[in-house]
């Protein structure tokens, strides 16, 4: 049973760190806003979002000194109603989640909030308080991701363990490459025409490379990203790893010393070198089979997702 939790229940304990950074102060101001903010921001197939759900997740962008503006929330907003939008699929399918996983779960949290000596002070009743949370919000959180996980777990057999492994050995092996880059922001822009000259200028900086131009330098020179002043080194990437799909992409097809062509992110648009390459070791399925149920689980839960989505009627109200 513990194989079968651990993962849901890792990415609440997640949740709760993340929550758990907020000084006191700031949970206080959080909680009245909270209590103050029961206007709607958004509807998912009928279900309504409410904006102190919102203010919970905003609270870790204020902690951490980011902008928060209207892009932050529409993107959050987007990943509750994603939660949503799994909670009523999960809740149509008649999975059974028994009163011994929920509690297997809710002990897995007490534990790591008890192994934690800032929190090991508190019951975890107390803990979900000031978070502005409750054990029933945390056993719902729970009995959603089990139910998740045995669906997920039903749409794959071994046989398909095996075949994803095999076509996707360098997620497995620690292949990494080392990557520069050069980036033009487009997270602040609002008009088509302020998006237009962005492109223009990413193209411009790339016919300077392709003239001669010195990539490091060409990075420090044009760069947005805080990495411009290391010449656009960004480090190492696993595979599949912390690298936005486009960039993995088009990161782990290329050689040593290449250059790429302007790529478009949800950041703005990039330029890459590859600067290194670590080639991946012997591995075999037997090695990396949890992973690969992982990853593959991930996959199946996107899959879902995009089906979800397409049928779904969400309206924003922000």
């Amino acid at each position: 049973m513990y194989k079968k939790i651990v993962v849901p229940v890792m990415l609440l304990i997640f949740i709760l760190q993340i929550s758990n950074l907020l000084s006191a102060n700031e949970k206080k101001e959080a909680k009245t806003e909270v209590e103050a903010g029961d206007d709607v921001v958004a509807t998912v197939n009928g279900e309504e979002i409410f904006r102190k759900e919102l203010d919970r997740r905003l609270g870790v962008h204020k902690l951490m000194n980011r902008e928060v503006t209207r892009d932050v929330k529409i993107d959050l907003i987007n990943r509750l109603a994603e939660r949503i939008l799994l909670k009523q699929f999960i809740e149509g399918q008649d999975i059974g989640v028994s009163g011994g996983e929920i509690q297997g779960g809710l002990e897995m949290v007490e534990y790591m909030l008890q192994s934690n000596p800032k929190h090991s002070d508190k019951s975890l009743k107390e803990y979900l308080e000031t978070q502005g949370s409750s054990i029933g919000e945390l056993e719902d959180s729970i009995r959603e991701s089990l139910a998740l996980g045995k669906y997920l777990d039903s749409r794959f057999d071994e046989e398909e363990k095996i075949s994803y492994f095999e076509s996707n050995i360098g997620v497995f092996n620690g292949e990494k490459v080392k990557l520069s880059h050069i980036l033009i922001d487009t997270t602040k822009l609002k008009t088509d025409a302020e998006l237009k000259t962005a492109k223009q200028k990413i193209e411009e900086v790339k016919k300077e490379i392709d003239n001669g131009a010195d990539f490091a330098e060409t990075a420090r020179e044009y760069s947005t990203c805080s990495s411009a002043k290391d010449g656009g080194d960004i480090g190492f990437y696993k595979k599949n790893g912390s690298l936005v799909e486009e960039l993995n992409e088009v990161a782990f097809s290329m050689k040593v010393g290449e250059i790429s062509e302007p790529v478009k992110t949800q950041f703005g648009y990039h330029i890459i070198k590859v600067t290194g390459k670590v080639e991946g070791k012997d591995v075999s399925y037997e090695d990396v089979e949890d992973m690969v149920h992982l990853y593959l689980t991930e996959r199946k839960k996107d899959a879902l997702l995009k089906r979800l989505y397409e049928k779904a009627e969400i309206e924003i109200t922000l």
